[in-house]
């Protein structure tokens, strides 16, 4: 169980990672979406919070076996 949440923690940190960097990009090159643009730095800045959180399951001590 521990392998499925961390590959579903690094895939939905990659998609908030990229998807909060597209909305930055996009409101910055055609100026429209301005009032969405602080929501792209939560965004960004949760993909690393994220991936400790997998960091932290695969340091537990119970988790003894690889992942396959």
């Amino acid at each position: 169980m521990p392998c499925f949440i961390m590959r579903a923690l690094i895939v939905v940190s990659a998609t908030l990672l990229v998807s909060g960097a597209l909305l930055l990009l996009f409101a910055e090159t055609t100026g429209s979406l301005f009032p969405l643009l602080p929501l792209s730095l939560p965004l960004v800045l949760s993909a690393p919070l994220l991936l400790g959180m997998a960091l932290s399951i695969a340091l537990m001590p119970e988790r003894s076996t690889r992942c396959h």
